[in-house]
């Protein structure tokens, strides 16, 4: 990959970024140091009054990225900070759009970030749970990114719905009573989106440095491949520059 302009992660940085809009209100959780780069530079390119509000914090400006937004350090400026009895509290009023990622993720977008194996209780493998996680029924829509693109990550079925995508599917969906739902996948292989007729994650497109086998082989589901899986579209020089110099001049998505 060393010969192409850009790692995985800031791919994954641009192409999330060129799917907000301006005047949208959106945010991300703790670990999230590629969503907040995505925000940052959709406000320095075509979104420039994206509002966001993060975990306890509204518009930060940070002066570099760092791996977890909880971290005082990320913050730098902010229009203002609130206590997570005032975060949890207006969360029923939802967002235009939240970032997830998880230990498991099916073809039906549904998140695993509590337990592997097992059960609840019992569990193979226990993970960090979530916190809030109602912005997952109440965000008009969320994004997928992880920085993993296996059959580990990405299952037939996950083995517990921490954050819930499209259920089984269209019926079930409906059934629940939930609107908004996954809209975009993006990994270090493909951008995937989700078949609005099935609610399944098909194959939108693969990175240069991927090919669709490659995708295929590391989906532990049929990623639902059209005839025709384009190539994405690689950051422009001055997403790039914008990415580097002014949301992450220490390199933090380089690595």
């Amino acid at each position: 990959m060393s010969r192409y302009p850009c790692s995985p992660a800031e791919m994954q940085a641009v192409l999330l970024a060129r799917d907000l809009r301006d005047g949208e209100l959106g945010a991300a959780g703790a670990s999230a140091a590629i969503p907040m780069a995505a925000m940052m530079l959709a406000r320095l390119t075509h979104a420039p009054d994206l509002q966001i509000a993060g975990e306890m914090f509204v518009n930060p400006q940070p002066r570099q990225l760092w791996n977890s937004m909880l971290d005082d350090r990320a913050l730098g400026a902010c229009e203002a900070a609130e206590t997570f009895l005032e975060l949890f509290g207006h969360s029923h009023r939802g967002l235009d759009f939240f970032f997830h990622n998880g230990m498991q993720i099916d073809a039906f977008g549904n998140i695993n970030l509590h337990h592997i194996g097992g059960t609840l209780h019992k569990p193979k493998m226990r993970g960090p749970g979530a916190a809030n996680i109602s912005y997952a029924a109440t965000s008009r829509r969320f994004y997928i990114c992880t920085g993993n693109h296996s059959q580990r990550t990405f299952v037939p079925r996950v083995d517990f719905i921490t954050s819930p995508g499209y259920l089984d599917g269209p019926e079930s969906y409906h059934a629940a009573g939930l609107a908004g739902g996954p809209c975009l996948c993006v990994t270090p292989l493909a951008a995937m989106d989700f078949d609005p007729a099935t609610l399944r994650m098909r194959l939108k497109s693969v990175h240069p440095w991927s090919s669709v086998d490659e995708v295929v082989a590391s989906t532990g589901f049929d990623p639902g491949i059209a005839e025709r899986v384009e190539e994405t579209r690689l950051p422009s020089e001055n997403e790039l520059s914008l990415l580097r110099t002014r949301v992450d001049p220490k390199g933090l998505l380089q690595r």
